[in-house]
């Protein structure tokens, strides 16, 4: 079951909210960016839904300087009462799958914050190409002179997770779609994808080679792109393979002239080994939203 589900499915599958709480984020970008020092740092988890980075068991972050912004205000009423500590602010912002009410034109709200360490896990996977270059550029003049936006993204033909899986992300996720709808053709739609350098899935069904789609009204909207079209997308990016069992690979922005500036020694809290998975007990183990 998809994240959209978790909030506009079914009551059956709304039910399912409280056993199916993805965790693994925090260590993610922990790797991603390096293992940086994160004490005092001010960090935006944008779509953080529930709060994603606050619940990972990983998480050394003080609640007090984290924020998040969301399209789902369910999602943020859980987070707020979690963490009453932390900032929790509805972004009521069109999205078609998960907002579909809202404004496709409402700007990100200034916080009062200049953010070290903005995140956005499994967002641009969920976006057209225009709004991915809206958003990341309003969110780059968010960040403080020295701070770091990463963001995730998916590439359809590479295998993620080659000890897992014999298939492309792409074809996974078709997979996953046939088990409800045998009658979606996964191999036509994978040969369909085959030089494209991104492509966009709607609801299993419609797929578009080279194009977004537009970002039609739908349940499921998933949008992917190669290594090398991310990389032509913003080429100032640090483009980084995925970890910790994630299939996510990671685009990496710096806001200013100088590094995020990292800690003398790991963190306690954060110990890894490169084929070390995310926990999670979402049904999206491989960590896709």
């Amino acid at each position: 079951m998809e994240e959209v589900h978790r909030w506009r499915g079914t009551e059956e599958e709304r039910a399912t909210r409280p056993r199916s709480i993805k965790t693994g984020q925090f260590a993610y970008f922990d790797r991603q960016l390096d293992r940086p020092d994160w004490r005092g740092r001010k960090v935006l988890d944008f779509g953080g839904n529930e709060g994603g980075l606050l619940l990972d068991p990983e998480c050394v972050l003080d609640p007090a300087d984290y924020y998040c912004l969301d399209v789902v205000p369910e999602a943020l009423e859980e987070g707020r009462r979690r963490f009453p500590e932390a900032h929790w602010m509805h972004y009521d912002r069109y999205n078609c799958s998960f907002n579909p009410q809202g404004n496709p034109n409402e700007p990100i709200h200034d916080l009062g914050v200049a953010f070290d360490v903005i995140v956005a896990y499994s967002v641009f996977t969920h976006t057209t190409r225009a709004e991915m270059h809206d958003l990341v550029a309003q969110l780059r003049a968010r960040l403080a002179p020295n701070g770091v936006l990463a963001f995730t993204f998916i590439d359809p033909h590479r295998n993620p997770l080659p000890d897992s899986w014999n298939v492309g992300a792409l074809e996974w996720r078709l997979g996953r779609f046939r088990m409800t709808d045998p009658s979606i053709d996964v191999e036509g739609i994978v040969k369909r994808s085959e030089g494209s350098e991104w492509c966009a899935l709607v609801d299993g069904t419609e797929f578009f080679p080279d194009s977004d789609g537009d970002g039609p009204p739908c349940m499921s909207y998933h949008v992917y792109y190669t290594v090398e079209r991310m990389q032509a997308e913003f080429p100032d990016a640090e483009i980084r393979p995925p970890v910790n069992g994630e299939m996510q690979h990671c685009c990496v922005l710096r806001g200013g002239p100088g590094p995020l500036r990292r800690s003398a020694k790991p963190l306690q809290s954060s110990s890894f080994s490169p084929a070390s998975p995310g926990r999670t007990t979402s049904d999206d183990a491989a960590g896709e939203r």
